[in-house]
């Protein structure tokens, strides 16, 4: 790393370079400043378009000579460029010329750093009186300690860590037109530092069309099409207004689909207006929630960095740096960032936060899912502002994680129901429950997991079920979602509808092992009815994500078959009709499940839903049940009665009561009575 190269340079390094290339498999890297000499400069430019074309055009060109030598050297240099053994990157700093002047050899964990005044020109390395000293790793501990920090310099200025140097690839570096020309007698200004910084973190494509351009300010501004005062979409602006009141920190309470995510960024830009420079930090559980966050913000004026994509933990430090940067120096007053709720609570992500000079805005979607131990135990306390999304922010269960959540966010500011959002920003929905019954064989299963879980009820601590009883729970939970019954009763109501018409049909299988998913796929399949499963496998693949959910909207795919991907988040307003295979007792999951299938859609003309549940209950219910039989309609009976409670075919010949009756009658009347 050095503050001035030339390409004369390379003919006296011939002789090393010849002996490097047959020696080493390793690469070659330059860092330097941005003041190239003219000749230099304009060889990158011509040869800059492609790698192969800076070897070949740019360096064959920056030294014009018969030397055979230095002929010699330029072939070395062509191949070490197309091998990728040689990389040049330049260094900026905003108010100062990048001027070390340090070599690093390294073999194995030998390091060899030779530091003083010489520069990687001809006249640095032949002609001036230079200054260097040498520091071997191997020889003391003294001369150690200067090569491990040199390395260290090096390593972390070329990985763009450093607050106050920006370091860029040469390509960009002509692109954005950052190199410069200097000669002995006109020394770089502040002035001129200044405007190369500047212009390196603007977008590329400004920095082409607008070389003078000074600052690279955000447009963050609530889209004017958003009616959110007045009218169906009220509650929004009721809700900002809350949490503004509320100091910037608590919980809004808002049924799914109405419109959690424009809620959220009005009341970021609300805070925005009185605290600059602001960062806003959104997490959300899952990978298709936070790619539709990152394409819901946009309209608002702010192009966020998804994390999720950039690579590991040194590359997420390495945006988030840049983000530092822009913040600190003016060349912007807002930046934003979208993390899954894993990478919030690492702690690498925390002490990178920790360094911003900001305000810090944390907005947490589906805030229910942080109520987890790594989070509570060390909740991001220096975020000065905090806004937790949720239909559901209480942890059913849990208690101790509910209240951990309100401690750090602060309490509800706001609620919106799906009862007060249906017909407002929500559509109706008719609702029909189909009782599938256990067989002699799942029911026997079905005792046996009861005894053993009364056998083992002591096995909890503090409220919740040691590993082994949860295990209990879990199989008899198992037992009722994937009953053999499903996937028929599934079947027969296909029969009812027309194949070729169905669309915009979601199924919902269980999560708790893929066989009855398969099944279900397996039986479309059969009746020729397009579909595609939409899966944690799926959504690993953006792309591939983004293709399903494109096809589903136009049509072109019938059904989607999934397990629980879909039940936070992720919006599909197309989807009008859903089969529910499976539930858990978790009240938060109906909630969501209703939401996803009630959103509006215009595009299809979409004014109703319409949701099947699949019941599983024990045979000869109308003969009577003992006890324990009767705890598991119980079980089923609660979500079919909230399901029930708002759809507008409650009272309908065809509706859910009288099954609901039947069931009601199994639990609570005495059929010897």
């Amino acid at each position: 790393m050095v503050g001035f190269f030339s390409s004369e340079v390379l003919a006296a390094l011939a002789p090393g370079l010849a002996t490097y290339i047959n020696a080493s498999t390793e690469s070659f890297r330059l860092l330097v400043s941005p003041y190239i000499r003219p000749a230099d400069q304009e060889a990158i430019e011509k040869g800059i378009r492609s790698a192969e074309e800076i070897a070949n055009a740019a360096l064959e060109e920056l030294i014009v000579t018969e030397d055979l030598l230095q002929q010699h050297t330029l072939k070395c240099l062509s191949w070490l460029l197309r091998t990728g053994r040689i990389e040049i990157k330049v260094a900026l700093m905003r108010d100062a010329l990048f001027h070390p002047k340090i070599w690093l050899f390294q073999a194995g964990e030998d390091v060899v750093a030779a530091h003083g005044s010489s520069n990687v020109t001809y006249a640095g390395i032949r002609k001036n009186v230079e200054q260097i000293a040498i520091s071997k790793s191997w020889q003391d501990p003294n001369q150690c300690y200067i090569a491990d920090k040199l390395t260290y310099q090096f390593s972390r200025l070329w990985d763009n860590k450093e607050d106050n140097c920006l370091v860029i690839g040469m390509p960009d570096a002509v692109k954005q037109r950052l190199l410069k020309t200097y000669g002995s007698e006109t020394p770089p200004g502040e002035d001129d530092l200044a405007a190369l910084f500047t212009r390196a973190n603007a977008p590329a494509e400004e920095a082409i069309s607008k070389p003078d351009i000074q600052l690279s300010k955000t447009s963050f501004a609530v889209p004017l099409s958003l009616r959110y005062a007045d009218g169906p979409f009220r509650h929004q602006g009721d809700a900002v207004s809350a949490w503004c009141d509320g100091g910037y920190r608590g919980v809004l309470e808002m049924a799914t689909g109405s419109g959690k995510t424009i809620t959220s960024m009005i009341a970021a830009h609300r805070l925005y207006q009185q605290h600059k420079p602001l960062l806003i930090v959104v997490a959300a559980p899952y990978v298709p929630l936070v790619e539709q966050w990152c394409e819901e913000m946009s309209p608002f004026g702010v192009t966020p960095v998804n994390l999720t994509t950039v690579g590991g933990a040194a590359k997420r430090a390495s945006e988030l740096q840049k983000l530092s940067r822009r913040l600190r120096t003016g060349l912007s007053d807002v930046e934003a960032v979208v993390v899954s709720h894993d990478t919030l609570c690492t702690p690498e992500f925390a002490d990178a936060l920790k360094r911003f000079e900001c305000e810090r805005l944390l907005i947490a979607d589906e805030a229910h899912n942080l109520g987890r131990a790594s989070f509570i135990a060390d909740p991001p306390e220096f975020f000065e502002h905090r806004l937790a999304l949720s239909a559901t922010p209480i942890r059913q269960y849990d208690e101790e994680g509910t209240e951990a959540l309100l401690a750090f966010f602060g309490p509800v500011r706001f609620r919106f129901t799906l009862e007060e959002a249906i017909g407002k920003c929500l559509v109706e929905y008719d609702y029909y429950v189909h009782p599938v019954y256990l067989s002699g064989t799942e029911m026997d299963e079905w005792f046996d997991l009861t005894g053993k879980i009364k056998q083992n009820a002591w096995r909890s601590e503090n409220g919740k079920p040691e590993p082994f009883l949860a295990k209990l729970f879990r199989d008899r939970r198992a037992l009722l979602e994937t009953a053999s019954g499903k996937v028929s009763m599934l079947a027969s109501l296909l029969d009812k509808e027309n194949a070729g018409t169905l669309k915009h049909t979601l199924v919902y299988a269980s999560d708790k092992g893929p066989e009855q998913l398969d099944e279900v796929n397996r039986l479309l399949g059969r009746r020729s009815i397009l579909f595609h499963q939409l899966t944690a496998e799926e959504t690993a693949d953006r792309a591939r994500t983004k293709q399903i959910i494109r096809s589903f909207q136009d049509g072109e795919i019938q059904v989607l078959t999934a397990k629980r991907v879909l039940d936070e988040g992720v919006n599909i307003p197309q989807i009008s009709r859903a089969f529910i295979l499976a539930s858990t007792t978790v009240e938060r999951q109906w909630i969501q499940r209703r939401g996803r299938l009630l959103r509006t859609c215009s595009a299809i003309g979409k004014t109703y839903s319409i949701i099947h549940d699949l019941l599983a209950l024990p045979p000869g219910m109308e003969e009577g049940l003992d006890p324990e039989a009767r705890a598991l309609v119980r079980g089923e009976l609660r979500r079919a009665q909230e399901f029930a409670r708002l759809a507008r075919n409650a009272g309908r010949p065809d509706g859910p009561l009288a099954m609901i009756d039947k069931m009601v009658d199994a639990v609570y009347l005495d059929p010897e009575s």
